[in-house]
């Protein structure tokens, strides 16, 4: 194992994973789980690991994308109409 100063790789990954599930925690107090994976989502997170610092399933995950997709959807058909009526 390649060793960084005193603390190995695997050390680092779990202070990495505590940090994450320490954010994750503070942030589940001020959003809502739809808002947490959205944000999640845009830094490159595989809903495996959104999961994993949001201590649910992948499946829970995936779900929560394909919502927002769908809302996403939704909202910009309204303002395609909203556009092509004025």
């Amino acid at each position: 194992m390649a060793k960084l100063g005193s603390a190995t790789m695997d050390d680092l990954l779990k202070q990495a994973k505590t940090t994450n599930r320490l954010l994750a925690a503070q942030l589940k107090s001020q959003m809502s789980q739809m808002e947490l994976v959205k944000l999640l989502a845009t830094t490159g997170l595989t809903a495996r690991e959104i999961a994993d610092v949001l201590d649910t399933t992948a499946a829970t995950v995936a779900v929560t994308l394909q919502r927002l997709r769908h809302k996403a959807g939704k909202t910009s058909m309204r303002q395609s109409r909203t556009d092509v009526e004025e």
